[in-house]
């Protein structure tokens, strides 16, 4: 009997925008993410996973969905909060079609009040975006989200060091200025893990979910916030150079 060739490892990569405070951007940031990739890595599919039952995300970006970009809003992928379905999201990562000829996006948006301890699927995600303002309310969340993540690394630490430990990057938003950005760069400096560039604050970011006629909101959006999109598109792209978590903060 012929020994089947072993399969070639994927090249999906996969990332979630997550906090448990909401208000903090992880929709706008994962529409903007979304219509990046789709925009810049035509050869490639992306696929936008909304596990919030309000489908802030998916209902916005569903009219931009084509045979290269889909959007998924299934109640079985939602993060309940009492039973979230982690084996659902694990399945479904793990179905990724395997093609050695293309790359493919895995973007998840995850709602306001997940928690790492009931959320282990994070362990098969390539890339965690911790979005977060400097505001004192932003940044307790913040700190307190990382802890548990760190808990859950640590109680997960067999299956991390096999599978690579996912890369926490740092996403300072709503910035209104780069003393702002050093003020959280200077709060966060303890913290083992990336620190992104700034996303400042625009009036646009009001209107990224209306539904506009010729979606010029978002058109206005995507070319106001261009050097921001190439910049987090390119890391998801080649996220597989970071090494996971480092021992202190490291801007990127």
């Amino acid at each position: 009997m012929k020994t089947p060739e072993p399969k070639k490892d994927r090249k999906t990569r996969t990332a979630i925008f997550a906090n448990s405070k909401g208000g903090v951007g992880k929709s706008t940031l994962a529409l903007l993410t979304c219509l990046g990739l789709a925009s810049r890595h035509q050869n490639a599919s992306v696929e936008l996973i909304d596990l919030d039952s309000q489908s802030t995300s998916s209902d916005s970006l569903q009219r931009f969905a084509n045979h290269r970009f889909s959007v998924i809003n299934d109640e079985h992928l939602f993060l309940a909060s009492g039973s979230p379905n982690n084996g659902n999201i694990v399945n479904h990562i793990d179905s990724e079609p395997r093609n050695s000829e293309k790359d493919s996006f895995l973007i998840f948006d995850s709602p306001a009040g997940s928690e790492p301890a009931r959320s282990s699927f994070l362990l098969r995600c390539n890339l965690i975006f911790v979005p977060t303002s400097v505001s004192d309310a932003d940044v307790h969340a913040t700190k307190k989200y990382l802890r548990s993540l760190q808990d859950l690394f640590d109680r997960q630490d067999q299956q991390v060091s096999e599978a690579g430990s996912p890369a926490i990057v740092i996403l300072p938003n709503m910035m209104d200025s780069r003393e702002e950005y050093n003020e959280l760069r200077q709060i966060l400096a303890d913290k083992p893990v990336y620190f992104g560039k700034p996303l400042y604050f625009s009036t646009l970011f009001r209107r990224a979910f209306r539904d506009e006629e010729n979606d010029t909101n978002v058109k206005r959006l995507m070319l106001d916030s261009a050097e921001y999109v190439d910049w987090i598109t390119s890391l998801i792209l080649n996220g597989d150079t970071l090494n996971g978590a480092e021992e202190k903060l490291y801007q990127l």
